[in-house]
């Protein structure tokens, strides 16, 4: 299955001196499904290739796109999930070596779980019920039993208005086999947004934080051993906490913590004493709307640096850590459509880390990828552009269209410089639906600029004239093609003669009420009974068509509705017809 992608230039700036610039290619997007906000890589297929999925809270599923083992996702698929599904995470939950997903469903107040069958494919396998919003879920071993749990964090059901209350910290403990038992609760702030997980103290146990983003705080939960939880210490936040990460951003060995506040557009950094005490030794500027963020060594200095994600701008900032832990620079990474979250990955296997998002703003921009390096290696048309950087690219296999064409790799026929496979090709003879219609290779009898046999499932012809059922005149506003009925034929005898002339004059006016449809003298649906009625009759005395269609009709499901109708207008409605003489009590439209 291929999908639609843009593609934008990258632009860097240093907004302070001193650092070497991390270099960037160019920027991929891709489209995933509608409402893309959480974002998960890692090796779905079990190929080697880090994948991607996204989670899509406008449709109610997630899209796992498909390495090529270049960094280039030309495929995907779209899994179902539970409602709303803000993000997602994974890990190998049922222990049979792949990695499975999870997804916090916070209009369906669900932790969904969906079990891989090796191949990257997903179905649901449990989903656990918390009573009120499932703000946001991550994984880890947090008891360290040697299973990956996951990690909630939900609004409390049990008071009368959720969202402003204190909220919940829930572990849902992994049985080893991807069944879960949920584990004791902590409040911790209200409407919290993002939580991580590690041992904050240094006693082998882990803890959590959470971004408690209306309680402008930071929850430190300190695990006990045992599957229990101290009540939660609340650091305060000047301002709205939305995402944090943890990490050992001074290399002091204690695990420290960077949060970003959507209240003010900061970044805070805060140190760790090594007991669980943090202490706020950065405050900077952000992007507007700074929506997440994550960590790691992009400039391979052997310390972590951070990447902040904004959906209120196009550039995202990389904040360079200079030794200590503090992060006096940063670049800007030029990154439209609304990036949420945000992750540190490896996509092209180069041992440098690469930048992916979820985009929420645009539709066909569900998913960005931007892979580090200078745009070097195989160059086409030796025009001094690496292929990799090299765009359009519309098919995505990291070939610019220009040399696909050049080699033959791809057709072009219409000649407008895009291969053929990325235009409208509706019934996939690899030549764009534009072109046979314009060069009168395939028929377009309505004009909607999509081929006949497109159209229609069944296209059908009944009076063998070589124009498709869909297209013929039908006076009478009944979709059966008026070639393939006798409508003046109104006492049925197979012929119009004066017997229908006589019934046509005695129903001669407009059409009396109650009325759902026209009077069958009512030859063109006009609700009058007329000249012009009397005219149509005229010209059609005689012997009715050899193609008049019997009077034998059968249920017709569209959609989820069934009626009985003939099978020629349940092939133009593209409806499935079950059948002459078939009633609609017999068969069950909502049936797969």
């Amino acid at each position: 299955m291929t999908f639609s992608y843009r593609y934008f230039c990258i632009t860097l700036s240093i907004c302070s001196a001193g650092f070497a610039e991390v270099p960037f290619e160019i920027l991929r997007q891709y489209q995933t499904s509608i409402g893309s906000t959480g974002v998960f890589p890692a090796d779905f297929d079990g190929d080697g290739d880090i994948d991607i999925v996204v989670s899509n809270r406008g449709t109610n599923d997630v899209s796992v796109l498909y390495n090529d083992g270049n960094g280039i996702f030309p495929t995907k698929l779209d899994f179902p999930t539970g409602q709303n599904p803000r993000y997602v995470h994974g890990a190998d939950f049922d222990g049979d070596g792949d990695v499975d997903l999870c997804t916090p469903d916070f209009d369906g107040f669900t932790e969904t779980i969906l079990e891989n069958d090796g191949n990257g494919n997903f179905t649901i396998s449990g989903q656990y019920y918390f009573g009120a919003r499932n703000a946001f879920s991550w994984v880890d071993d947090i008891d360290s039993d040697g299973h990956v749990d996951i990690l909630v964090t939900h609004w409390d059901a049990d008071v009368d208005i959720p969202s402003q209350n204190p909220a919940k910290f829930t572990p849902l403990l992994n049985n080893g086999d991807g069944t879960f038992v949920v584990g004791p609760s902590v409040h911790i702030g209200k409407q919290p947004r993002s939580g991580a997980s590690a041992d904050l103290n240094g006693d082998g146990i882990k803890d959590a934080v959470t971004a408690d983003y209306w309680n402008d705080s930071i929850s430190v939960i300190i695990g006990l051993g045992n599957r229990e939880w101290a009540d939660a210490i609340t650091i305060p936040v000047n301002g709205h906490p939305r995402y944090l990460v943890l990490g050992d951003f001074n290399l002091d060995g204690t695990v420290d913590l960077a949060v970003v506040d959507k209240g003010n557009d900061k970044l805070c950094i805060f140190h760790n004493d090594g007991k669980a005490n943090f202490t706020l030794v950065q405050t900077s500027d952000s992007s507007p709307i700074p929506h997440s963020i994550d960590t790691g060594d992009v400039d391979l200095d052997g310390d972590l640096d951070l990447i902040v994600s904004h959906v209120g701008s196009t550039n995202s900032l990389l904040f360079i850590n200079d030794g200590t832990g503090l992060f006096p620079s940063n670049q800007t990474v030029h990154m439209s459509a609304g990036p949420a979250d945000v992750r540190f990955t490896d996509v092209n296997n180069d041992g440098q880390l690469d930048i992916v998002s979820s985009n929420v703003n645009w539709e066909d921009r569900g998913l960005s990828v931007i892979m580090q390096g200078n745009c070097e290696g195989v160059d086409c048309n030796e025009n001094g552009i690496g292929d990799i950087c090299e765009l359009p690219d519309c098919n995505l296999n990291g070939i610019p269209d220009e040399c696909d064409i050049a080699s033959g790799t791809s057709a072009d026929y219409d000649l407008n410089g895009e291969p053929d496979e990325c235009q409208l090709d509706c019934n996939e003879n690899g030549i764009p639906d534009f072109y046979e219609i314009e060069e009168g290779l395939i028929t377009d009898c309505n004009g909607n600029e999509i081929p006949d046999d497109c159209d229609w499932l069944n296209p059908g012809d009944c009076d063998e004239d070589g124009i498709v059922d869909g297209c013929e005149e039908d006076l009478n506003s009944d979709i059966i093609p008026d070639d393939c009925q006798c409508i003046a034929d109104l006492n049925g005898n197979g012929e119009v003669d004066i017997d229908d002339l006589l019934l046509l004059i005695g129903a001669w006016g407009e059409n009396t009420e109650p009325h759902s449809e026209p009077v069958p003298e009512d030859l063109n649906a006009d609700w009058i009974v007329d000249i012009e009625d009397l005219l149509y009759l005229i010209t059609d005395w005689g012997d009715c068509s050899k193609y008049t269609l019997p009077d034998v009709t059968g249920a017709c499901c569209i959609s989820i509705m069934c009626k009985e109708r003939f099978e020629v207008v349940c092939n133009i409605l593209n409806g499935t017809y079950y059948g002459d003489n078939t009633s609609c009590e017999s068969v069950d439209c909502s049936a797969p």
